[in-house]
């Protein structure tokens, strides 16, 4: 070996490049000063910005093998901690200057390592390394610590995701909405809930409409299934398995849209759609199978729908529809609806006089769902906690945290629907009846996806056999077209039929 041939090594970290006493500059100078000292010659330094928690360094490593390659002898620290803060490192050390005769110099420590040391140098060397790993896995449980209660506490304790931003001056650092990108995120949620787009083909959409995720990352697949499946936007957040409920900050889509999209991901088997925006795809079901039926273009400029024939059968041969048939029957279906101003006004009284009837029911009804869902989140702490104590096994609790969450969806979905019932439907109903009694060729004005949200609101069944088209007006509109349809055949006085608010 070369018995004056040293090696300096220096590192830093992240966290500790600000602390004055350790950095590169000081500890090359110490180690130069103490070369000379030892009459030691210093053949290679090497600087690594590198956290010495866990083993794997690079340029150390890298030390280790150069100097048992050049029987390099001496190595050169200023003091445990840069050498090592685990326990591997620290154990390659002490076997290289207990039984390969290599000197590992220490010079804060005031220790030298080999072969001549006495036993009480290896104890102080190893129990300072106890400290040195016994700081970062203290602080490192510290800050778990303050992240789950600030989680607790109704605060999203990591990194903002995109759409939000930390607020400024707040000790809490709650999110705030980024007025640039939230806009998107909603976006997102609003066109997928259609059914027309895939996480691909949405990303593209997203993307041509200006969106990045950051300065220098455009918006791609795994980013719209990352921010589809996240419940932070509607209110809630996870952190570290475990569910939070109703965040302190605020959402940026409703709970219903974040659960129609859930329900849509869900239900999907594959991510192919189809190439065209065809207006009534996965809106009619064959009545034969229960099959949608999909869109097809023929001789390259019309528009044929049929069932897709996955349950079997010979209806997809059998099931052809033009577009423009389908269009027709739609037309018929909303010239149903119109009525004269005098007769709109009496009917938004009616609906008005049945929603106050109904509220003492609806109070009743939130206060049953309110207890359930209580009952639901409890059960999702306890079995979290159940998990965090070992007791539940990593798949059952995965199987077990989707079913509940899958129920607590439902409820509040349910819950959002009956506090919304009567306003809801007297505000469509409004905005509905006024646009068909302008002209139902507003309609033909809507896009493809405004066309079947406006069917789909108005609507509850769609259904073709081969041979005839039926579509069913949702229960809480029938009233409404009774009375529209006293008022054609020409009655001077109406007695209006009693409308119902239930869908």
């Amino acid at each position: 070996m070369n018995n004056n041939e040293a090696i300096l090594y220096t590192r830093v970290s992240s966290d500790e490049q600000k602390k004055k006493g350790y950095s590169l500059d000081y500890q090359r100078k110490k180690g130069e000063e103490y070369a000379r000292l030892k009459n030691l010659n210093i053949v290679k330094t090497y600087s690594e910005h590198f956290s010495g928690k866990k083993p794997g360094r690079p340029l150390f490593n890298e030390m280790l093998e150069l100097c048992k390659k050049k029987k390099i002898q001496n190595l050169i620290f200023l003091i445990h901690h840069r050498a090592s803060r685990n326990g591997v490192d620290s154990a390659q050390l002490v076997y290289m200057a207990e039984y390969l005769g290599f000197n590992i110099h220490l010079i804060e420590d005031g220790l030298i390592l080999n072969k001549q040391s006495k036993p009480t140098d290896y104890l102080i060397f190893e129990v300072s390394n106890c400290m040195a790993n016994f700081y970062p896995r203290n602080l490192s449980c510290d800050v778990r610590g303050k992240l789950r209660e600030k989680a607790e506490q109704g605060y999203y304790p990591e990194r903002p995701p995109v759409g939000y931003m930390r607020k400024p001056n707040c000790k809490k650092a709650y999110l705030q909405i980024n007025p640039e990108k939230a806009p998107y995120i909603k976006k997102a949620f609003e066109l997928y809930s259609t059914g027309n787009y895939s996480y691909k083909t949405l990303a593209k959409q997203l993307r041509e409409d200006g969106f990045w995720i950051s300065n220098a990352v455009k918006c791609g697949k795994s980013n719209i299934e990352d921010i589809l499946n996240n419940p932070v936007y509607m209110g809630d957040f996870v952190f570290k398995g475990r569910r939070y409920f109703n965040a302190k900050h605020e959402p940026i889509v409703s709970r219903e849209l974040y659960i129609a999209c859930q329900r849509i991901i869900e239900s999907r088997t594959t991510g192919k759609l189809s190439k065209h925006d065809f207006a009534f795809s996965n809106l009619i079901k064959c009545s034969k199978c229960g099959c949608f039926l999909v869109g097809e273009i023929k001789k390259g400029k019309y528009v044929y729908y049929h069932c897709t024939g996955n349950r079997g059968g010979n209806c997809k041969k059998e099931s052809y529809i033009r577009e423009e048939k389908i269009e027709e029957k739609i037309l018929q279906t909303l010239s149903a609806f119109r009525m004269s101003d005098d007769v709109f006004e009496l009917a938004k009284r009616c609906f008005r006089d049945e929603i106050k009837s109904r509220n003492q029911y609806d109070e009743e009804k939130l206060k049953n769902l309110d207890i359930q869902i209580e009952k639901m989140k409890e059960r999702s702490n306890k079995l979290f906690d159940l998990y965090l104590d070992g007791k539940v096994e990593d798949e059952l609790y995965s199987k077990k945290s989707k079913e509940i969450e899958a129920n607590l969806n439902d409820l509040i979905s349910s819950r959002s629907a009956v506090a919304k019932n009567g306003i809801e439907l007297l505000r469509y109903s409004e905005l509905l009846f006024e646009l068909f009694k302008m002209s139902s060729t507003i309609y033909s004005r809507l896009n493809n996806s405004e066309k079947r949200e406006l069917l789909k609101m108005l609507c509850s069944n769609f259904s073709y056999d081969g041979e005839n088209l039926r579509i069913t007006i949702k229960k809480a509109f029938q009233p409404l077209v009774e009375i529209a349809n006293l008022e054609k055949m020409g009655m001077k006085r109406l007695e209006l039929p009693r409308v119902s608010t239930s869908s």
